[in-house]
């Protein structure tokens, strides 16, 4: 049975609403009311819809609108057909160098580079503007009944209301979950782990591009794809074109207890419902998060502020190329992994192998405060804080930190427009790998 988009957030709803509750179980005494609640994971639908905004490199019109190759201030996407601005928009994803979004109707647009048919518009051919995404498996139509979107590399991922996964763009991995390695240039449908059906009672999606991960409603992980560093958490390298379970903690059983997943640059994430984080698959700077820089092919506990015990008081997470970060339910954030464009938010340069606070842009080292929600781009990160501002910080060369100019800066900076003025009511992010979507409501 087909269920209807209200009724999808509706259970997204509740979803949530169940991991406020876990977190809030935890221990410890009550948080003030000045506590976040806890975020929609990156990509789902907002019960508000809002406009889109782009900046950073858009070589392949990945930021929805002709240009300049590179614009380091936001400015609006263009609606479909080219006519007027993109708005009535509940999601936005990024990709290397394309850009998804998911419409009010639940129905999905895509634009920018297609080479790998990443638009899943049926074709091979970049656009500057918004295109909508085809039906899957060969089907008429559109994509619609969509909750939420992933996309990484030039691959692209969508969760829709009945609880299946459908994939488009590169498939040469296998990343593409129907046992194939192809890349047909419409959506397919992720194949259970027997390859007999689609897979089904998925809640969640996290997309590397090479390697993928579903959140299960049992708060199980499975993953499939590339597997060259362990990063589909198996205990193998072998790469799987079908889902396969995540290992649990030490390589024992399946990993169970999960409320959000995140991947990026080859390790994976996942958010234990005890407020603790669980870290798999290379780890050669550090973005495992554990103390050290080797490779882990089943998951393990990331290490807490200074190492001695494992992170605790989780509330989401992001996974980068080659780091990561945490929320907390202070609304601070930590972040651990390469810091060469001071993407850590610390204030620094320097690598770090278990994790560490992002600071206040004044300089003074306090602790980044306020924060709903964070998101991880390729070497930068973004927040928005509970107020609705909109932050970003780490490589800029491109653009894609929105901040005006084309520098790096290693502590979260406001965001400007190009018609002037800061962004407000900042809605959600979507980080592609060097261009920025930011998801406003009016």
């Amino acid at each position: 049975m087909t269920v209807r988009l209200p009724l999808a957030r509706a259970l997204v709803g509740l979803v949530l609403a169940g991991l406020v509750l876990l977190a809030a179980g935890c221990g410890g005494s009550p948080e003030p009311a000045t506590t976040p609640p806890v975020p929609p994971p990156a990509g789902s639908v907002s019960e508000r819809t809002g406009s889109v905004w782009t900046s950073g490199l858009n070589s392949n019109g990945q930021l929805g609108r002709p240009g300049a190759a590179v614009e380091p201030k936001l400015a609006p996407v263009t609606g479909v057909d080219g006519q007027g601005t993109l708005g009535k928009v509940r999601a936005v994803a990024g990709g290397a160098r394309h850009s998804l979004a998911i419409l009010a109707s639940g129905k999905v647009l895509a634009w920018g580079a297609n080479d790998h048919g990443q638009l899943g518009d049926g074709t091979h051919r970049d656009s500057a503007v918004p295109v909508p995404v085809r039906a899957p498996d060969g089907g008429n139509g559109r994509l619609n009944n969509v909750i939420a979107i992933s996309a990484n590399n030039d691959f692209s991922m969508a969760l829709r209301g009945d609880g299946t996964v459908v994939t488009w763009g590169d498939g040469s991995s296998g990343q593409r979950g129907t046992g194939e390695r192809t890349s047909p240039p419409t959506p397919t449908t992720v194949q259970a782990p027997d390859g007999h059906g689609p897979l089904r009672d998925v809640t969640a999606i996290a997309a590397d591009g090479h390697t993928e991960l579903v959140l299960r409603r049992n708060g199980q992980v499975l993953a499939w794809g590339a597997n060259d560093y362990g990063m589909v958490g198996d205990g193998t390298r072998e790469d799987r074109p079908r889902p396969v379970p995540v290992r649990g903690l030490d390589g024992s059983g399946r990993l169970n207890g999960v409320v959000r997943i995140a991947i990026g640059g080859q390790h994976g994430l996942a958010l234990l419902g005890d407020g603790r984080v669980a870290s798999w698959g290379h780890n050669d700077l550090g973005q495992l998060g554990d103390g050290t820089r080797q490779d882990r092919p089943t998951p393990a506990l990331i290490s807490s502020v200074g190492g001695k015990d494992a992170l605790g008081g989780v509330i989401a997470i992001a996974a980068a190329e080659k780091h990561s970060f945490a929320l907390r339910k202070d609304g601070t954030v930590v972040a651990w992994g390469n810091n060469t464009a001071g993407q850590l938010g610390d204030g620094t340069l320097e690598l770090r192998t278990t994790p560490v606070p992002v600071v206040r842009e004044d300089g003074d080292h306090k602790k980044l405060r306020n924060v709903a929600q964070v998101f991880a781009g390729e070497a930068y990160g973004a927040a928005i804080l509970t107020d609705g501002t909109a932050l970003t910080w780490g490589a800029g060369g491109s653009g894609q930190l929105a901040s005006g100019h084309r520098r790096a800066r290693s502590r979260p900076g406001d965001l400007k427009k190009a018609q002037g003025g800061a962004p407000t009511n900042a809605l959600s992010v979507g980080v592609g790998e060097r261009h920025l979507i930011l998801l406003t409501s009016p």
